[in-house]
């Protein structure tokens, strides 16, 4: 039965990561038919929603020609994607300084609502340039922010829980773990969620908190944006709010991700789909080698060489083993010569000790 259960282990193991990749795309899968049962109904009702009023239309405004209709409807929906307005009175402007720099920001963070693109040529061209040097350079200074204060905002609260508390350090850091998620979940999800909830008299909770959701994970759906309702002012102030949301949420989000990544519950989940991998190149990593404590071979003087027997290389296991003393005797004989070699070598090493009056006596 142990050799069943063995055995089976070990399949698992060798197959987890295949195991891994079937599992996500079944969640894939699992995810658009849920979404084509959900939103397929709505879809059609909207659909039919709009033909009816579309017909109604046409009934009652019999000068207007159908394909006039058509026309003007295409460019109204092509002029709404692109974040132009209809309105005639309208003041509303996304190309302003404000406007611009909020563009500008959720490109950087690949965010990218979709209600502002640029129009002409050159401001596309523009905008793939600028995107290959600012991403790298945006995800650069959030990787050195996150680097800086992971050791203040986590290591510091879990030795103190580890040392003060008493816990062990893998339960002080996975207790102090979920008490960062909960207060990042109060304070950029909950908290700004009821502010848009009460500032966007259209929205609901739920549609606030989506907002942030799909804010901070960097989807940027763009059907939910704060500001589109209000004046001119009152949207700039907005879209400059919701740009330092953006930069503070990501950086609070990467802190808590990398807290997390460290949890030794974590690492086994990633060793338990990687196998051994992961472990040997953990071993390897050139971190551990600090190459530049290492003296040049030929600064070293003949006389300063110390002599060690490597001891460090016999195995704790050899100690159990009944030829342990013969290997014993032959590294105390090799410490004896060492000395030896040592006093007739290299004299200006030893000690200077004061001979014994025994000696002098003698």
């Amino acid at each position: 039965m142990g050799q069943n259960m063995e055995s089976v282990l070990t399949f698992c193991r060798s197959y987890s990561f295949t195991f891994l990749l079937l599992c996500y795309f079944l969640y894939m899968i699992i995810g658009a038919v849920i979404f084509m049962v959900l939103e397929q109904p709505e879809q059609d009702a909207l659909v039919a929603e709009v033909h009816e009023r579309r017909r109604r239309f046409l009934e009652d405004n019999q000068c207007v020609k159908e394909s006039s209709l058509d026309r003007l409807l295409k460019k109204v929906l092509f002029a709404g994607k692109r974040g132009v307005t209809v309105k005639a009175d309208s003041d509303e402007y996304n190309f302003d300084f404000t406007s611009s720099l909020f563009f500008v920001i959720t490109f950087l963070t690949t965010t990218g609502y979709g209600t502002t693109v640029p129009l002409s040529d050159e401001g596309r061209v523009f905008c793939m340039l600028y995107c290959v040097f600012g991403i790298p350079l945006t995800f650069l200074l959030l990787s050195s922010v996150t680097h800086t204060l992971v050791p203040r905002v986590s290591r510091a609260p879990i030795r103190h829980l580890h040392i003060y508390w008493g816990l062990s350090r893998s339960k002080a850091a996975l207790i102090y773990c979920g008490i960062l998620a909960v207060c990042t979940a109060a304070l950029f999800f909950l908290l700004p969620a009821v502010s848009l909830c009460l500032m966007e008299e259209d929205w609901s909770f739920l549609e606030s908190f989506y907002f942030c959701f799909i804010s901070l994970s960097t989807i940027g759906l763009g059907d939910y944006l704060p500001g589109r309702m209000h004046s001119r002012a009152a949207r700039q102030a907005l879209e400059f709010a919701t740009s330092c949301y953006l930069m503070l949420g990501l950086v609070v989000l990467l802190v808590v991700m990398e807290s997390f990544w460290k949890l030794q519950q974590v690492q086994a989940l990633v060793r338990l789909f990687v196998g051994s991998t992961a472990a040997s190149l953990k071993e390897d990593d050139l971190e551990e080698l600090v190459l530049g404590e290492w003296p040049d071979s030929h600064d070293i003087p003949t006389a300063a060489v110390q002599f060690r027997p490597p001891i460090s290389i016999i195995s704790h296991r050899m100690s159990d083993s009944p030829a342990f003393p013969f290997v014993e005797d032959a590294c105390t004989s090799f410490t004896a010569k060492a000395a030896t070699y040592k006093k007739t070598v290299c004299p200006q090493h030893q000690p200077d000790t004061d001979p014994d009056p025994a000696d002098q006596n003698n």
